[in-house]
C-alpha cells in the first residue's frame, strides 16, 4: 500500500478545515477554542477512504500567522499539498508566507483549491483563477490543477477527490527500511489504561509493537508497546502514515513536541550545523552575520546564532553558506529542510537545507571549509559521499557511521561506494573503517613525523615500541579509541608507510649506524656486561654517574635490539654469550636428570640465588621451562 500525507496550505478562515471535512468526512479542529473561536489553533489530521489502496492522510494547518509554529510542525512531512485560497478574498498575506514555506521544504506536487465558490459569481472567480495562475508562475505549481470548490455544497469534491488520489499515485515511495525510522513528535498525551502516547508523521523507515526506539536529542530509550494509523491498531506502521505510538519506559513529562523517535543510534546531538541559507523572495528583512533567529526543523523549535562564512548580509532572495550555532542541543539529519523566523518581530524569512549535521567550528571566509561546503551543497551524491569520507575520516569514523551521517543505507549507497572505491578515491583500511585517499596520506605523514622525531631523538634505536608508536599516532590524530588507532596502525604496516619488526615500528630505509663515540660507548658496555658474565649490574648503576647517561641508556637498548644484549627484566641485562652458556648448562641438565631447583642450578652455574632465579625466570617467560612445585622442568 503506498502512503501519502497531503498538508493544507493558506491564509486563515479560507476554508482548510471545513475542505477536509468535505473529503474526509472528519473534522479536525479538536479543540474546543477552536470549535468556539472558528479558526484552527493546533494541527488537525484525517484520513480519506479510497477503494484505489492507497492510505491518505490529511495534516490541516493553521491559517493564522500567531499559528505558524504549528503550521511548520506539520507541513514538514507532506508528499501533496493543496494550496487554499478562498474565491471571494483571493490570495492573502498567510496565503503567500505559508505558499514561500512550501516551496522552501521542497514539496513538489500540489493541487490549488479555490474555497468558497457558492459566494462568488463566475466572473470573480475567472479573475480569481487569473491571479492565482500568475502568482504560482514559475513554481512547482505552475500548471498544477486549480480546482473551484464548494465544501458548502459539494461542489467538485469528489473531482477534487479523484485528483488527490491520481496525484498521490504519482508521489514516490518512502524509505521504510527500519534502519531509518524517524518520528518527530507532534502530540503527547496520555490515555488510561494505556499510557503515554505520541502521535507524528512516520517521514522514513518503520515502526511496530516490540521495537526500541530511541528519543532524541534527550537520548533516552523507550519500547514501543502499540501502534495505531488513523486510529487503528496495526501490526507495523510505513513511511508516510500518520503514526500514533503508544511507549512504554518513559514519562508524559520527558516528551515534547519537537522530540524525535528514531532508531537507536539514528542521529547525533548536535550544537552546531552547515547549512545552506535561502532567502525568500518577498522578505523585507535583512539576515545579518550574527543575527539571531527561530529555527523550524520536523516539528520542533530552537534558536540559534547564524554565522555567515562567505557573506556579511543575505537579503530577499539570495542564498548563502553558514554555520548555524544553537542555545540548545538539536538532532537532525543531512539534507533536512528548515525555515527560518527573523528573532523578533518573528516574521518568516527564509528556510534551507543541512548539509553536515555534526562539523566542527569554522571560521568566516575559511575558503578550505567553504570548497568542502560548496561540494556538499551541489546535487552530485557521489561528490557529496566523498566529502564526507574527507571530513570525517579524519577521526576515523566508521562505515557506518559515514553513511549515517550520510543519511543513506549500505544498500542505498552501495552504487556510489562502488564508484568511489574504483576511482581509488576512498580506501578500505579494514575493521569496517574507509578513508578518503587524502586522508590516507595525511595519516602517512603523521606517521613519519612521529619516526622521524623518534629517530632523531633516538638515532641509535632501530624503532619506536609499539605501544608507544600507537600511543603518538593516537594523540597526533586526536583520537581515543584504541581499536581505530590499532585499525591506523594495522593500515599503516600493510602499505608500508611503516615497518614493524619484533614489536618495533621504524621509518622505511632507516638504519642504526654508530659514529666514532657511540662505537666506544657499544664496546664498554658490551665489555662491562661480558666481565660479569652471569652476575650483571643493574642497568642504573652502569648508567649512574656517566656524563652521556641518556646515550649510554640508548646504546643499552640498541644493543639488546641488536641481540648483543640480552633483557632479563626491567633493571637487568645479560651478555649474549654469557646468557647461551648458562641456557646450555639448564638444558643439558633438564636433558639428564628431568628436573632442576633453584639451589641446583645456582651451584650449577656458580653464582648467587639472585641472578639464578632471575635466568629460570627468563627461561619460563621464554617457555622453555616451567615451575612445577619447587623444581623447573622442560617445556
Amino acid at each position: 500500500m503506498k502512503n501519502v500525507i497531503v498538508g493544507t496550505a493558506g491564509h486563515i478562515d479560507h476554508g482548510k478545515t471545513w475542505l477536509v471535512r468535505a473529503l474526509t468526512g472528519i473534522d479536525a479542529d479538536r479543540l474546543k477554542e477552536e470549535k468556539q473561536r472558528g479558526i484552527t489553533i493546533e494541527l488537525g489530521f484525517a484520513d480519506m477512504k479510497n477503494d484505489r489502496g492507497i492510505d491518505i492522510g490529511f495534516i490541516d494547518v493553521p491559517g493564522h500567522e500567531k499559528f505558524v509554529r504549528h503550521m511548520l510542525a506539520g507541513i514538514g512531512g507532506i508528499d501533496l499539498v493543496l494550496l487554499v485560497i478562498a474565491a471571494d478574498e483571493g490570495i492573502m498575506p498567510q496565503t503567500r508566507e505559508h505558499f514561500e514555506i512550501v516551496k522552501m521544504l521542497q514539496i513538489k506536487k500540489g493541487i490549488v483549491v479555490l474555497t468558497k465558490t457558492d459566494l462568488v459569481d463566475e466572473e470573480w472567480l475567472e479573475l480569481v483563477k487569473e491571479d492565482t495562475e500568475a502568482f504560482v508562475e514559475g513554481t512547482f505549481l505552475e500548471g498544477a490543477p486549480i480546482i473551484p470548490v464548494s465544501s458548502e455544497t459539494g461542489e467538485n469534491i469528489d473531482f477534487l477527490k479523484e485528483t488527490i488520489l491520481d496525484m498521490a499515485e504519482d508521489c514516490g515511495s518512502r524509505r521504510t527500511d527500519k534502519s531509518l525510522l524517524r518520528l518527530p513528535v507532534d502530540r503527547v498525551f496520555t490515555i488510561d489504561g494505556f499510557g503515554l502516547v505520541i502521535t507524528g508523521t512516520l517521514m522514513e523507515g518503520a515502526v511496530a509493537p516490540g521495537d526500541e526506539v530511541m528519543i532524541y536529542p534527550k537520548e533516552l530509550k523507550a519500547k514501543v508497546k502499540n501502534v495505531q494509523v488513523h486510529g487503528k491498531d496495526v501490526p507495523q506502521a510505513l513511511a508516510g502514515q500518520r503514526t500514533a505510538l503508544n511507549l512504554n519506559g518513559v514519562r508524559k513529562e520527558d516528551l515534547n513536541r519537537g522530540d524525535v523517535i528514531a532508531a537507536p543510534g539514528l542521529l547525533e546531538k548536535t550544537w552546531i550545523l552547515d547549512v545552506q541559507i535561502d532567502m525568500f523572495d518577498d522578505t523585507k528583512r535583512v539576515l545579518m552575520n550574527g543575527s539571531r533567529v527561530h529555527f523550524y526543523y520536523g516539528s520542533a523549535q530552537a534558536i540559534c546564532k547564524v554565522v555567515l562564512l562567505e557573506d556579511e548580509t543575505l537579503s530577499q532572495g539570495q542564498s548563502g553558506l553558514a554555520q548555524l550555532r544553537f542555545e540548545e542541543e538539536i538532532a537532525v539529519k543531512r539534507k533536512d529542510r528548515f525555515i527560518i523566523r527573523f528573532f523578533s518581530p518573528m516574521d518568516t524569512i527564509g528556510g534551507g537545507i543541512v548539509l553536515n549535521a555534526l562539523p566542527k567550528k569554522h571560521k568566516r571566509f575559511d575558503e578550505a571549509a567553504l570548497k568542502i561546503l560548496r561540494k556538499q551543497s551541489g546535487s552530485d551524491e557521489q561528490t557529496a559521499l566523498e566529502q564526507l569520507f574527507l571530513t570525517e575520516g579524519r577521526r576515523l569514523a566508521s562505515l557506518d557511521e559515514v553513511l549515517r551521517l550520510f543519511g543513506s543505507t549500505k544498500a542505498e549507497a552501495e552504487p556510489l561506494l562502488a564508484g568511489l572505491q574504483e576511482r581509488g578515491n576512498v580506501l578500505d583500511m579494514g575493521a569496517g573503517i574507509l578513508i578518503h585517499r587524502d586522508v590516507a596520506k595525511e595519516l602517512a605523514d603523521r606517521a613519519t613525523e612521529i619516526l622521524d622525531t623518534y629517530h632523531r631523538e633516538h638515532p641509535v634505536m632501530r624503532g619506536i615500541d609499539v605501544e608507544e608508536f600507537r600511543s603518538r599516532l593516537g594523540r597526533a590524530l586526536y583520537i581515543s579509541d584504541s581499536k581505530k588507532v590499532d585499525t591506523a596502525v594495522r593500515y599503516l604496516i600493510a602499505t608500508g608507510s611503516v615497518l614493524e619488526k619484533n614489536k618495533l615500528i621504524f621509518a622505511p630505509g632507516f638504519q642504526v649506524v654508530y659514529d666514532e663515540k657511540q662505537k666506544k660507548i657499544a664496546e664498554e658496555i658490551l665489555a662491562t656486561y661480558e666481565k660479569a658474565g652471569v652476575e650483571p649490574s643493574e642497568t642504573t648503576a652502569l648508567t649512574a654517574g656517566k656524563k652521556d647517561s641518556r646515550l649510554y641508556k640508548q646504546m643499552i637498548d640498541s644493543l639488546v635490539e641488536n641481540d648483543q644484549l640480552v633483557r632479563l627484566n626491567a633493571d637487568h641485562c645479560i651478555h649474549a654469550d654469557a646468557l647461551k652458556a648458562a641456557m646450555q648448562k639448564l638444558l643439558e641438565k633438564l636433558d639428564q636428570d628431568k628436573s632442576i631447583t633453584l639451589a641446583e642450578y645456582r651451584d650449577l652455574i656458580g653464582t648467587s640465588r639472585k641472578y639464578a632465579i632471575m635466568i629460570l625466570e627468563y627461561a619460563d617467560h621464554q617457555k622453555m621451562t616451567r615451575l612445577v612445585g619447587d623444581e623447573r622442568v622442560k617445556v
